[in-house]
């Protein structure tokens, strides 16, 4: 929550999603070489790539699946095939959980939990793709609100204190 200057102290805007995800999502494509995926992953120091559909002109990239390095081992191993023979459509984790720009840090820690995952793209209400946030990204803003919310409990406690003491 993010203390309002323009508004009274007791109001706090919840924190969105918007305010807190990387905008710089590495992307791959379902008929893109797994081999090159991986380096991507390695190379890029991240987690997971997400996969978007061929982009048409003008159209916005809509994520299909996500591809972690989970994937691409256990993909090899149920396909039994090497890592060089296989495409990203092979092996990625298809119809991703997004995540709405304007969705609230608990709504997106809610749908990360009851997927079981970690990291889930951001889009916009065409379901465009903006970028990527991560289980990481909210517990710290989840941390901020506690702090916010536990100094406004102690504000207003001291000042019932000064007021039972006036009345005496």
């Amino acid at each position: 929550m993010r203390m309002r200057p323009d508004l009274p102290c007791a109001y706090l805007a919840p924190m969105r999603v918007r305010d807190l995800y990387s905008p710089d999502a590495q992307v791959a494509r379902p008929g893109d070489a797994l081999a090159a995926a991986a380096r991507t992953l390695l190379e890029s120091h991240v987690g997971s790539l997400v996969v978007v559909q061929a982009r048409e002109a003008g159209a916005a990239r809509r994520p299909v699946g996500i591809l972690t390095d989970r994937d691409i081992v256990r993909g090899q191993l149920r396909l039994g095939a090497d890592l060089f023979c296989l495409t990203v459509g092979d092996v990625m984790t298809p119809d991703p959980l997004t995540i709405p720009a304007k969705a609230g840090v608990t709504e997106a820690i809610e749908a990360l939990h009851r997927r079981g995952v970690r990291r889930a793209p951001v889009v916009d209400e065409a379901g465009g793709l903006l970028g990527v946030v991560a289980f990481d990204d909210l517990l710290p803003a989840v941390a901020r609100e506690l702090e916010e919310l536990s100094t406004l409990i102690g504000g207003q406690a001291r000042h019932e204190r000064e007021l039972a003491g006036n009345e005496e």
